[in-house]
């Protein structure tokens, strides 16, 4: 969800990864960060048995705002999350099987109508890898075809390839734009270690993650009013198919969480990703559904003694509102999460989906936007 939604691992549901920082085990979870079973890693109650294995198809977020002449639209999707930790990912590499799909609904239907895919080759002996960014339209942009190719590069260097049409690419390392107070959150609600939410710090102003962008101009999208999801798919026993999948911030994260799902919670994390966003309302019975309204029903029991959650009407009135998992953004206007307009990388998600999520009883994580880029790629330099 954006602003007021619930991305990150922030409410229930936190899965995680080991990060070996200063040689202390940490269990880390942000956004969308490796939200589900079948993306490599186990989590048993309080105890995390991680390995980020499938790190390369794991989308960590991904953003949909405006250049600063609101002349262009840029796309951002980010994977593989803290790369620069050894025991993570030493290697920081895009999957050579792997499709790295943003798709682009024109009409509101929550099917894509558009699709960019980026693809890469192998790593050099530096690290590099060529890649090259496809455009599929109409029934292409569904079955990825037959497309046009608009750009092409490398991650040495800049990462900054040629593109055709107006358009810019970029591939490669950078400073997680992602921005929460994790350790602080894990202390409030899981009674990990005694920092309390909102005086933890920044867990993520250190890391690095790979990084897709795509700038276009704003007359190529054929639609004023756009949806915008990413997808992960990877080659394997002969066929495609479904890794990762996310529009608005920690959707599944957040609310397919074992409070409510229990024992089913990694499958109904691992269908949740393999879900066309069209069909996210009435897959599996309403599964989906229920569960955010489950969990506004009862959160703030697990997070602020006190406080009233939803009722059911208002509860099932967010459900709809947050299913399709889609980012919607007016082309051309100034992108604001906070209002479900698209997703810039300095929007505090994290603030407006505490805030909604607890019906207002819990405002912020006080943790602000990191340093970004004013031109191309946006994304920071890696540290």
């Amino acid at each position: 969800m954006q602003r007021p939604s619930l991305r990150s691992g922030a409410l229930l549901g936190v899965a995680g990864i080991i990060l070996a920082l200063g040689g202390a085990p940490l269990l880390a979870q942000g956004a969308d960060h490796l939200d589900a079973p079948a993306l490599g890693h186990t989590s048993s109650g309080m105890t995390v048995d991680l390995v980020s294995t499938h790190g390369d198809r794991d989308i960590n977020d991904v953003y949909v705002f405006n250049n600063a002449a609101h002349t262009d639209t840029v796309f951002a999707m980010t994977t593989n999350p803290a790369v620069n930790v050894p025991s993570v990912d030493p290697t920081a590499a895009f999957g050579t099987n792997v499709r790295y799909i943003l798709n682009v609904d024109r009409n509101g239907d929550a099917i894509q109508d558009l699709a960019y895919v980026f693809r890469f080759g192998p790593a050099s002996n530096s690290g590099a890898q060529s890649y090259t960014v496809t455009r599929y339209t109409g029934a292409n942009a569904r079955s990825l075809a037959i497309g046009t190719l608009i750009g092409w590069g490398s991650t040495s260097g800049s990462g900054v390839g040629s593109a055709r049409g107006g358009a810019k690419v970029f591939a490669g390392v950078r400073a997680d734009p992602f921005f929460f107070d994790l350790l602080g959150f894990l202390g409030t609600v899981l009674g990990v270690g005694t920092t309390q939410l909102g005086h933890g710090g920044d867990f993520f102003a250190e890391l690095n993650t790979n990084a897709m962008v795509l700038e276009v101009p704003n007359d190529s999208l054929g639609a004023s009013n756009i949806g915008v999801w990413g997808v992960t798919t990877y080659w394997a026993n002969g066929r495609w198919n479904a890794a990762d999948q996310m529009g608005r911030p920690a959707i599944n994260t957040v609310f397919n969480n074992k409070y409510v799902a229990g024992s089913n919670v990694g499958a109904e994390k691992d269908l949740f990703n393999a879900t066309p966003p069209s069909k996210m309302r009435t897959a599996d019975g309403g599964v989906f559904r229920s569960n955010i309204v489950n969990t506004l029903e009862s959160i703030n029991g697990l997070l602020v003694d006190g406080c009233s959650d939803y009722d059911p009407t208002t509860a099932g009135a967010i459900a709809d509102f947050l299913l399709p998992d889609v980012l919607t953004y007016k082309v051309g206007s100034t992108a604001d999460g906070t209002t479900f307009n698209g997703r810039a990388p300095a929007d505090d998600v994290i603030d407006a989906e505490l805030a909604v999520t607890t019906n207002g009883c819990v405002t912020t994580d006080n943790v602000g936007p990191h340093t970004y880029l004013s031109l191309f790629p946006y994304l920071n330099v890696p540290h």
